[in-house]
């Protein structure tokens, strides 16, 4: 483990692969404020059932990529732990299934590396919170997606010290690095001579095709080759309002389960609860954040159903 000095203490630098330990919901209770919040981080309803819990360190997330703002930002002292998704109960029922970001002041090194405890743990979480954890300000879901611009600072990509720490810190190989770097470069090239990124899509109809199939749980498909997606959208990469991602095109002609159907999520630039209709999550289709300068979010692609098709 390795550690940073901060005037008279020292605070752990959890890399990946570092096994660490939830503090119990008490503890957490007492490094929030008034708001709920860390450093501008919120600590979640549905995060304190993991309180007590073991877990490895999944990536760190010292910086993420803001999708609607289209900017990376810096994130201090928080990580990803393995597999640990937030599940909406709290907020409306969400079913975006983010990965939780925890703050460093939240975990706890595990002084006998054993096993990952996978027992209940009533003990050392009571059945009550000690004080009620906001979800809602203003008339809006309040999240930590939807608080990641207020608890962020914008981070340029000429800040060399970035990759460095994707590298030191374990979220990115050496050969990863320069693959986004790549990718990095041939956009900005790109942009230069105002065309689109690598991957880019668009339609040329002024309306999006509505190809429903009704697809559940466990179901295989394909995904669609990039002429038949084009197909189904408008002039502006979207298909009812859903964006065609460029980093999904490689998995066009792919064949992948369905994992399940989404019809809530919480916008995270508005904390809006909206509704959306034929869309659906693939087992093992997540942001890889290779075009989005190495962000760990680890986030679940949305698949219009237009997009996909029934494998034979």
């Amino acid at each position: 483990m390795m550690f940073r000095k901060r005037g008279a203490q020292s605070r752990p630098s959890w890399r990946v692969g570092d096994l660490v330990e939830v503090r119990s919901r008490q503890e957490i209770l007492a490094t929030l404020d008034s708001e709920g919040k860390l450093d501008g981080v919120p600590f979640m309803p549905e995060m304190a059932e993991h309180c007590g819990g073991r877990f490895r360190v999944y990536r760190r997330a010292d910086k993420v990529f803001l999708d609607h703002h289209f900017y990376v930002a810096r994130l201090k002292g928080t990580v990803l732990l393995e597999g640990v998704r937030c599940d909406g109960a709290s907020h409306g029922g969400c079913q975006m299934g983010c990965l939780m970001f925890w703050k460093e002041a939240w975990l706890k090194p595990v002084d006998a590396p054993g096993a990952i405890q996978d027992a209940p743990l009533e003990a050392a979480c009571p059945a009550q919170p000690p004080r009620e954890l906001p979800v809602r300000q203003s008339g809006r879901y309040c999240c930590q997606a939807s608080e990641l611009v207020r608890a962020t600072t914008p981070l340029p990509w000429w800040d060399a010290r970035q990759y460095v720490r994707d590298v030191a810190s374990g979220n990115l190989t050496i050969g990863q690095l320069g693959r986004m770097l790549l990718v990095l470069g041939r956009n900005m090239v790109r942009r230069i001579r105002h065309r689109e990124r690598v991957g880019t899509l668009r339609g040329q109809h002024a309306r999006s095709v509505n190809g429903r199939l009704d697809l559940q749980p466990g179901e295989i498909v394909e995904v669609k080759s990039k002429e038949e997606i084009q197909a189904t959208l408008d002039k502006h990469g979207r298909t009812r309002g859903l964006g065609f991602a460029p980093e999904t095109a490689e998995c066009c002609g792919r064949r992948y389960r369905v994992a399940s159907r989404v019809e809530r999520l919480i916008l995270e630039w508005s904390g809006e609860m909206r509704s959306i209709a034929d869309t659906v999550i693939l087992e093992g289709v997540t942001c890889n954040g290779i075009s989005r300068r190495g962000c760990p979010r680890d986030c679940h692609q949305l698949w219009r159903e237009a997009w996909l098709k029934r494998a034979n």
